[in-house]
């Protein structure tokens, strides 16, 4: 069964504050915030043995080495490198589909599957087919996590996070209160 969390805009995570994110379509800035306020409150296994988090692209860099040059989470750096659908993925803490085709975002979900990585692309269909974090372009923007993917994935999200927003189970059930799973 298909459970997702929708949380608001307000979670983004900018200069040790909270601040409300524009829509995911607006650009690398409020991607890139997302996915710098997910890591602060999603645990891989093992990370602890990570110099950085490893951001994996699977799109064309254009200025994400320099949107993330001197950010930090939990005390680690940001690295950044672009990945093709045939790339190991297994160093990878975070794919960002964001700008990749349906087609290719099918393919790297497919590979990422067994893997512990936090995939981050745009919709409801990302989500559907398997992706993690699904950032929604409407104007209120917000993202929805989907859980079956989280465990699947074998990530932990802090309560704190699943706080932010409602719960629901399925595309057709109304939302309900709360954040826990």
């Amino acid at each position: 069964m298909l459970r997702r969390v929708i949380l608001g805009a307000a979670f983004a995570y900018a200069s040790g504050a909270w601040a409300q994110a524009a829509a995911p379509s607006d650009g690398l800035a409020s991607t890139g915030e997302y996915i710098v306020g997910f890591v602060q409150y999603v645990h891989w296994p093992a990370e602890d043995a990570a110099k950085t988090w490893q951001v994996c692209v699977g799109s064309p860099l254009g200025d994400r080495t320099a949107y993330y040059a001197g950010r930090t989470a939990r005390g680690k750096a940001f690295s950044v490198r672009a990945v093709a659908a045939s790339d190991a993925l297994a160093d990878c803490h975070i794919l960002d589909l964001t700008n990749t085709s349906e087609g290719d975002a099918k393919a790297f979900l497919a590979r990422a599957r067994p893997l512990a990585i936090l995939t981050v692309g745009e919709g409801e269909r990302f989500c559907t087919t398997g992706g993690i974090a699904c950032l929604r372009s409407h104007p209120d923007g917000g993202f929805e996590i989907n859980l079956s993917a989280v465990q699947r994935a074998r990530l932990m999200v802090n309560a704190q996070l699943l706080m932010l927003g409602r719960r629901r189970e399925t595309a057709g059930d109304g939302p309900t209160p709360g954040g826990r799973l």
